[in-house]
């Protein structure tokens, strides 16, 4: 089965299926150093977890553009989230093309269904503006997420999550410096910077 048709057939249970504590998504949107007016790119946003977090801190000036495959997952998150700043985008990230360059490129849990991931810090790089940043974000250890995918290897095509420390070498060496990671027991976090 493929990721689209996967998560499109759970887009409408997704949210009680998924718990997302806010203190916890709190503590991943704080770790981007988000301003007022700063744009940002929410990859596979799915039904639009992160949004009003991301809202919140950037304000009506800046930019939130949600990017996910899968049309279900939008058309929820199109529901509960209702802001002049906000855009839709139905396409796969690989493929996604703008003229506009992005503060900000969040993945929040999702990185492993990106299964090129040299690719995967190339286009973030394209995507992004000189200094802006690219954040990967799960809200619970590598291990739970790499356990939970070795489960679902029938139903979902994902890689595991790779060690933050090859992370940070993947994205230096398509032109990122590294300014935050950790991983551990609640939290797997990597920010890198484009330069």
């Amino acid at each position: 089965m493929d990721n689209k048709f996967f998560l499109n057939s759970l887009a409408e249970k997704w949210d009680s299926i998924c718990y997302h504590p806010s203190e916890k998504v709190n503590y991943v949107i704080n770790k981007m150093g988000l301003k007022n007016g700063d744009s940002i790119l929410d990859i596979g946003s799915g039904t639009g977890v992160t949004i009003p977090y991301l809202e919140e801190r950037i304000g009506t000036n800046g930019k939130i553009t949600a990017l996910d495959i899968a049309e279900q997952m939008i058309e929820i998150s199109k529901k509960k989230n209702i802001y002049e700043n906000l855009d839709f985008e139905i396409k796969d990230f690989f493929q996604y093309t703008t003229i506009k360059k992005f503060n900000h490129i969040l993945a929040y849990s999702c990185y492993p269904h990106f299964k090129d991931e040299e690719s995967f810090f190339k286009k973030a790089h394209s995507l992004l503006q000189n200094k802006g940043k690219i954040v990967i974000a799960h809200i619970e250890s590598k291990e739970a997420i790499n356990s939970r995918h070795r489960e679902e290897e029938n139903h979902i095509i994902s890689d595991m999550l790779s060690d933050v420390e090859k992370i940070c070498e993947l994205a230096n060496n398509q032109g990122f410096k590294s300014i935050y990671k950790e991983d551990n027991k609640e939290y797997f976090i990597f920010v890198g910077e484009k330069i």
